[in-house]
């Protein structure tokens, strides 16, 4: 709000100074100077009018809204204070704005961690990475920033757990061996990345502190469920497909998926590469699973779709070959024929 109340008073000065001179120059000239005050005005109102109908941003009055509202919140968390307005009370988005823009005056590591919590529940975790990489700038030695950054990589790449996020984890884990925020977000993510061997020593590391009640019992899950994946692995783990492309020309792009029979939807794994020629040979292997091993007696079947252009989308993808029936544990390649319509 300040910045307006100096444009305006600057304007108004222009004016002034412009009118005075105008009257110096008629005076010289011998001409009358009755009414020229209008002329002030008249700047000063066409420049109003020109930023309302103009440079005025639809977004500004909403902003203006939020920052005297929660102005005095955003100082108090950049000072690593308890604001004294209550966090419910507070719209996420509103407040990320705010803050953000406090923290471009006032950079602290504290705020910069509250900023990134902030995107992290607005579901925004490269902006999250962004926050938490600067909050570690100002404070290398922050657990929950490390915390919050491993967080960011891990959301980036659909919850599964990657060497970047890993060594965020390891930093933590090497100070306090037993950190159990640390422990479960390694354990559940490396889980859904196929890591069941680190899933498996999480589990365990996490059951030995917490073996009791409720809690104990959905470790427990977690562990069995680790431990029956693993086992899975050997048969699900190193599947292959040879694709032949009748009339079709190659180069394109080839999509090869695994889902249960009869479903439809996200396939349990799929693949996809580009082809220089037909016939083709595509493995999936354990980072093609896009959900769980399913039980050993699931019917699955094993398909293929292909179009054309290189480095195209699978919902591009027109040509389709009919999916076969997936013998397991596999002996020889799946056979998918592609043709052209």
């Amino acid at each position: 709000m300040m910045w307006m109340w100096l444009a305006a008073a600057f304007l108004f000065l222009l004016g002034l100074f412009l009118w005075a001179l105008w009257r110096r120059e008629a005076r010289s000239a011998g001409r009358s100077v009755s009414g020229g005050i209008g002329i002030p005005l008249i700047v000063i109102l066409i420049a109003a009018a020109g930023y309302i109908l103009v440079g005025r941003n639809e977004h500004t009055g909403d902003w203006l809204v939020h920052q005297h509202k929660y102005g005095d919140a955003a100082r108090s968390i950049v000072a690593g204070k308890a604001p004294e307005m209550a966090a419910a009370d507070i719209p996420a988005g509103a407040m990320a704005r705010v803050l953000q823009s406090q923290l471009s005056r006032t950079p602290s590591a504290t705020g910069w961690f509250a900023l990134g919590s902030l995107y992290a529940q607005l579901g925004a975790p490269a902006q999250t990475e962004e926050a938490a990489r600067k909050s570690l700038a100002l404070d290398p030695d922050s657990a929950t920033s490390h915390l919050l950054l491993a967080r960011a990589l891990i959301e980036k790449t659909g919850g599964k757990l990657n060497e970047a996020a890993r060594e965020e984890l390891q930093w933590v884990l090497d100070r306090e061996p037993n950190h159990d925020g640390a422990w479960m977000m390694l354990t559940m993510s490396a889980d859904r990345a196929g890591q069941y061997d680190l899933a498996i020593s999480g589990w365990e590391s996490l059951l030995a502190r917490h073996g009791d009640g409720e809690t104990g019992d959905l470790l427990r899950r977690g562990l069995e469920n680790s431990r029956q994946q693993k086992a899975r692995e050997g048969v699900f783990a190193s599947l292959t497909a040879q694709v032949e492309g009748k009339g079709l020309p190659p180069g394109g792009t080839l999509f090869v998926y695994i889902r249960e029979q009869g479903s439809a939807g996200q396939p349990l794994a799929a693949r996809r590469q580009v082809v220089p020629s037909f016939p083709a040979t595509v493995s999936l292997t354990a980072e093609n699973w896009l959900q769980a091993y399913p039980p050993n007696e699931t019917p699955l079947v094993m398909g293929a779709r292909y179009t054309p252009a290189p480095g195209a989308a699978v919902d591009q993808a027109m040509i389709s070959a009919p999916a076969v029936p997936l013998q397991l544990p596999q002996k020889v390649p799946a056979e998918l024929v592609l043709s052209a319509p």
